[in-house]
């Protein structure tokens, strides 16, 4: 461990909302190159989410530490390989302590490894001094999750903010995003369970994309919050994710005619409300256990705070 002077010569924060896919598909394409590898869907961001601080401090060689909500952390491989990356960038050796706030469950589908790549890229681009643009620092954080294989399309929905189609796939700069206006709505989550993203893929893809590309395109037809619910719901029974412990919450919300699913991936069960129902779905949803979170939608996507 390097020994830290009293003062950092820089400090920057920088925030990412959380996300919820409803349903996804990853072309087939011919690219290796990082920036052109990603899914297609649909979801949207939470205004809870992961705020980062990167404190620089000078020093005689390069290395770092990181601590998750006030405990150093050996485990944090995409956080890792960002700041390893911008310290190969930066100018002499630094010092790096990171400090990641974490406002959601880790491991429930919320997005947390891409908002931990993103608020963490813009922090040391701004505490660095790197000079990368907004969209350049999101591309460092999308190389992270792909490298990693944490995820692939998170990172440009959270970089983007609000209910959005991801349209096109790639990194920030190179997929595209359309979002959809959606005013005074909450998303209600209750989360029950972890799901290992990487294992759950295996071997379930071909059936993935062809359900998800067939709904994207009608979703980009219609652009209504009922057809992403609904569709997002039929996405998630096919891949058996409505069985066990989310069956219950949803039949109970469906029971009062609000549609919901299942978040991509966990045993988290969502639906989007307008504001006059959240109660009343909050209020359904607190007697199945779980962590339950009433939330805003985050129309500004990623940024420096």
């Amino acid at each position: 461990m390097v020994a830290l002077v009293a003062t950092p010569v820089a400090v920057a924060k920088a925030f990412s909302p959380g996300h919820i896919t409803g349903f996804f598909e990853v072309p087939a394409n011919s690219y290796s190159h990082f920036l052109h590898k990603g899914s297609k869907g649909a979801g949207f961001s939470l205004d809870r989410g992961i705020a980062t601080t990167a404190y620089v401090y000078e020093s005689v060689k390069t290395d770092y530490q990181i601590s998750i909500n006030g405990s150093r952390t050996q485990s944090a491989e995409v956080s890792k390989w960002v700041i390893e990356e911008y310290l190969k960038l930066a100018d002499r050796p630094y010092f790096v302590s990171v400090e990641h706030d974490i406002g959601i469950p880790v491991g429930f589908g919320l997005g947390s490894s891409g908002a931990a790549a993103l608020s963490l890229s813009y922090a040391l681009n701004e505490a660095l001094d790197i000079g990368l643009s907004r969209t350049q620092a999101a591309q460092v954080a999308h190389h992270a999750e792909i490298v990693c294989k944490t995820g692939l399309g998170t990172v440009i929905a959270e970089y983007a903010g609000g209910f959005e189609m991801r349209t096109g796939a790639g990194a920030p700069g190179v997929g595209t995003v359309s979002r959809i206006d959606l005013q005074g709505y909450k998303a209600i989550v209750l989360c029950l369970a972890p799901i290992s993203t990487k294992s759950f893929l295996t071997n379930r893809m071909d059936e993935i994309n062809g359900l998800g590309g067939v709904m994207l395109k009608k979703l980009s037809k219609s652009r209504n919050v009922d057809d992403f619910l609904r569709m997002s719901r039929e996405f998630a029974e096919t891949l058996g994710l409505t069985e066990g412990r989310c069956r219950a919450p949803i039949e109970a919300l469906r029971a009062i005619r609000l549609d919901a699913s299942v978040a991509l991936f966990g045993q988290t069960v969502f639906t989007l409300v307008p504001q006059d129902h959240a109660r009343e779905a909050r209020d359904i949803l607190k007697g199945f256990g779980g962590t339950l979170l009433v939330c805003n939608i985050d129309s500004n996507g990623a940024r420096v705070l």
